[in-house]
């Protein structure tokens, strides 16, 4: 089975946002299949098809994907290498994102796990707000405080829609 953080990550790094509770839930315990799996069934989705139509550079997937996961621009060197080996076929654009989760490292390694909290909370809420599942994780670093105030953010949500967090 499927670990819940791992499938955060991966709605993180496509998607830019906070997994929806179902769509978790379906990914993890429904699917049925392997993380590679659902990072390749990711791109079969309308919502990545529409933030990475037919006939965007690579480049600017590569960056977006950085920019997701770490909130920050990639090395040149870096996208020259994804780059390359993307569009020669040898790796597909789910396990590209795969390798880079995997890659992560030192203060990459703490805003991603950051993210991971915060959109783990998010699900935990079932909130179905797709704009506040991107922006609970616009404003997230290696700093706990980040986390914080992006869960503070879900709360005052949560309470302001009449629940409970």
């Amino acid at each position: 089975m499927l670990n819940e953080r791992e499938v955060v990550k991966l709605y993180v790094a496509t998607f830019n946002r906070a997994p929806d509770t179902p769509g978790l839930w379906y990914w993890v315990y429904d699917s049925g299949l392997p993380l590679a799996g659902v990072a390749e069934s990711f791109f079969q989705q309308p919502e990545t098809q529409a933030l990475y139509p037919p006939g965007s550079s690579t480049d600017s997937f590569i960056k977006a994907v950085y920019r997701n996961l770490f909130n920050r621009e990639a090395e040149q060197e870096g996208v020259r290498y994804w780059k390359e080996e993307i569009e020669s076929g040898r790796i597909p654009r789910g396990r590209f994102i795969l390798a880079v989760i995997n890659g992560a490292q030192g203060e990459d390694a703490q805003v991603l796990e950051n993210k991971t909290d915060v959109g783990g909370y998010y699900a935990l809420h079932n909130i179905a707000d797709f704009q506040l599942a991107r922006r609970v994780l616009e404003n997230i670093d290696e700093n706990e405080e980040s986390v914080t105030s992006a869960m503070k953010m879900i709360d005052e949500y949560i309470i302001s829609h009449g629940g409970t967090p």
